[in-house]
């Protein structure tokens, strides 16, 4: 479950020295993970992220994508979100924040939409069928993906997540 998990890492961020190195290894390896989630769910290569990042060699690239690399500067930071047409966030926050962007890590929010991305949801660009039960079991469908993603990352066992899925889908169909 993902409460349980939130709360072991409240747990273990009791102690400073983890603290401090759960933030740093937060830094580099989910930088590094979301500029190459990012820039394969866009279909380009590193040579084309870099040409559109003001230039960059494709080793650059390679390197900010490599965990182990760890040497970010925020201008590097800012060219790669222009390139990438993404927000650049960089703030204090508390560790309760933390905890839950790394419980509810999912596929969608470490490769973010571009804006023009964003402005367009799948759905506008498909002719959805009008019948309010092709709708519910649509909507259905996307929050059991949703779901199943959740669980994917929280390792919870099959079972729970098809009867999540199930009650999830019947919701919805009385909804419509």
């Amino acid at each position: 479950m993902i409460s349980d998990r939130r709360e072991q890492q409240i747990e273990a961020l009791k102690d400073k020295e983890y603290r401090d190195l759960y933030v740093a290894e937060h830094i580099r390896t989910g930088i590094a993970f979301q500029i190459r989630a990012m820039r394969e769910d866009r279909e380009w290569t590193q040579s084309e992220l870099g040409q559109r990042a003001e230039g960059m060699a494709q080793e650059t690239i390679s390197l900010l994508e490599d965990p182990d690399y760890g040497r970010l500067t925020l201008r590097t930071l800012r060219r790669l979100a222009s390139a990438l047409d993404v927000a650049l966030i960089v703030r204090f926050t508390p560790f309760s924040d933390l905890v839950d962007w790394m419980v509810n890590l999912t596929p969608q929010r470490l490769a973010p939409p571009s804006f023009d991305e964003e402005l367009q949801p799948a759905f506008t660009k498909m002719a959805l069928p009008q019948d309010d039960s092709t709708k519910a079991w649509i909507v259905g469908a996307c929050v059991a993906a949703q779901e199943f993603t959740r669980a994917l990352t929280a390792e919870e066992e099959p079972t729970e997540i098809e009867s999540a899925t199930e009650e999830r889908r019947r919701e919805y169909a009385r909804v419509a």
